[in-house]
């Protein structure tokens, strides 16, 4: 089941949002961090028990991003990705972004969710402030895609 995040899942959320960062897949997150970011998060329970993240952030009046993509080892190519991405979708929709961009390692995921890839340097620069946290911030090689909702 899908559903918005509250504060009591921020410690699952941490977890499944670092230890893909251990992996090279995204960036740390601080507790800080996700507490503050409650609100954009959904989650996916299972058996009560949080085994998947997503989140999607309003970065200007017309673009957001879909980012914290996340799901327990054990939990994966069960869809479930797919589905909280459809969720995030809909709340950027409901919030009014015209379009959400994503930077990933996992192009054909978000292909298959609708999304096409575009020069990094085509996104407007507001939307690299994580960046700046990231130890790749002068040799990124992450793929930028977005997707006019």
């Amino acid at each position: 089941m899908i559903r918005p995040a509250t504060l009591a899942d921020a410690e699952a959320i941490l977890a499944l949002v670092n230890n893909n960062a251990q992996k090279g897949l995204m960036l740390m997150k601080s507790p800080l961090a996700v507490y503050k970011d409650i609100p954009n998060y959904v989650v996916y329970e299972e058996d009560g028990a949080v085994v998947g993240c997503c989140r999607v952030a309003v970065l200007w009046r017309d673009i957001g991003e879909i980012a914290s993509l996340a799901v327990a080892d054990d939990c994966k190519n069960q869809g479930i990705g797919k589905k909280m991405v459809e969720v995030c979708l809909d709340r950027a929709k409901a919030l009014g972004l015209p379009r959400v961009f994503v930077l990933t390692y996992r192009v054909s995921f978000f292909e298959d969710c609708g999304f096409t890839q575009v020069p990094r340097e085509s996104l407007p620069h507001k939307v690299f402030s994580d960046c700046l946290n990231c130890p790749k911030v002068d040799c990124c090689d992450e793929t930028a895609l977005i997707l006019d909702i």
